[in-house]
């Protein structure tokens, strides 16, 4: 079977290009998948969303890259057997409407793969017009993968056809080698993720400040991510805390994998979310968690066993989870042990056999 696999560049930073990336390292068995953008990194104009004149010079960038991408996709989708596409909210979602929609008239079969945060935000907000081009959009496909429970239910009600296929399917996690759990004297917490309001990053860093100072003294933050990162430095300063907080742009790799190690606990209060992959990846790695009950992650967290649910604006609460933590060594690593288990059966191996499964069902 052949299959091309269509979203954005695997260089955008962002969970829908890790799982591409995961996909084509560990292709399911007995499938080529091959790659094709509808967004360079370089045309993609979010992080510029709170400076307009930049982000409209991006957003003409975005649309002058999609028109050219767009016509080489639906050329190049005619010799496969099924096309996967990667959709996202707001402007991904158009981009994909036009391009499914070539598809559609050229009879090329697709699955959609959904993987916006925000998404029931972003479609209650629609005109219903534009509510029912986005229906038109799933509907004409094979099927749809949704990232858990929550979001099948969502798409259930929206898209209200029994017969339209929809397919659980979350995230994969790359489990490395057992990690070394040790219960240090000085808690590092991990934060990746957009450095935005929706992530949580100002909230963390209030938190840290908020904390009894001879608990802070004991606590170090790692943060990274795209998005502005000056000014989240700029707050650490002002609140006293830029010695203990760490702040950088994007990483990966390498890289990344250094900070993993590096760390203790991973924590991302966010106010949605669809099933965060640096959520997964840290729980990989053994990290105790601090993170907020929306979008899929409570069918993987339970409060008070992999780490701490807290209500992502309570930055109280936030504090309070950090202090636990950061007092008892042990329950950290129990943790850790625990959320390291409970991703396991999120293996990659067991990834790509599952999405084998599904491009066989959508064809079937």
């Amino acid at each position: 079977m052949r299959v091309l696999m269509v979203g954005p560049d695997l260089d955008v930073p962002g969970g829908v290009s890790a799982v591409e990336n995961a996909i084509l390292r560990y292709p399911p068995p007995g499938v080529q998948v091959d790659f094709h953008p509808t967004l360079t990194r370089h045309g993609a104009a979010s992080a510029a969303r709170n400076q307009p004149i930049r982000y409209a010079v991006q957003g003409v960038k975005n649309l002058t890259s999609f028109i050219r991408l767009y016509n080489s996709v639906c050329k190049k989708a005619i010799g496969y057997d099924l096309c996967h596409v990667h959709v996202s909210s707001y402007g991904s979602t158009f981009r994909k409407y036009f391009v499914c929609k070539k598809l559609s008239r050229a009879g090329c079969p697709y699955i959609l793969h959904n993987h916006g945060s925000t998404y029931e935000i972003f479609y209650e907000r629609l005109k219903p017009f534009l509510k029912q081009k986005v229906r038109h959009m799933f509907l004409s496909g094979r099927g749809t993968i949704v990232l858990s429970g929550q979001w099948y239910e969502f798409h259930r009600r929206i898209l209200a056809e029994d017969s339209h296929r929809l397919w659980i399917l979350a995230n994969p996690a790359e489990l490395p080698s057992t990690p070394q759990w040790e219960q240090r004297a000085i808690i590092s917490l991990l934060f990746l993720g957009r450095l935005d309001e929706r992530k949580g990053a100002a909230r963390v860093i209030h938190a840290i400040s908020r904390l009894p100072q001879r608990t802070r003294e004991r606590v170090q933050l790692l943060m990274a991510g795209d998005g502005p990162v000056d000014e989240t430095c700029a707050l650490a300063e002002q609140l006293g805390i830029a010695a203990q907080v760490e702040i950088r742009g994007w990483i990966a790799g390498a890289e990344k994998e250094a900070w993993m190690r590096r760390t203790d606990v991973f924590i991302l209060p966010s106010r949605n979310e669809g099933l965060p992959m640096a959520m997964l990846e840290a729980m990989a790695w053994g990290k105790a968690l601090i993170v907020s009950p929306v979008g899929g992650i409570p069918e993987f967290v339970t409060d008070g066993v992999e780490g701490f649910l807290v209500p992502p604006d309570d930055i109280d609460a936030i504090a309070d989870a950090i202090r636990k933590l950061a007092e008892n060594p042990e329950r950290r690593v129990q943790m850790g042990m625990a959320a390291r288990r409970r991703v396991e059966p999120l293996d990659i191996q067991n990834y790509r056999v599952r999405l084998g499964e599904i491009y066989q069902e959508a064809l079937g």
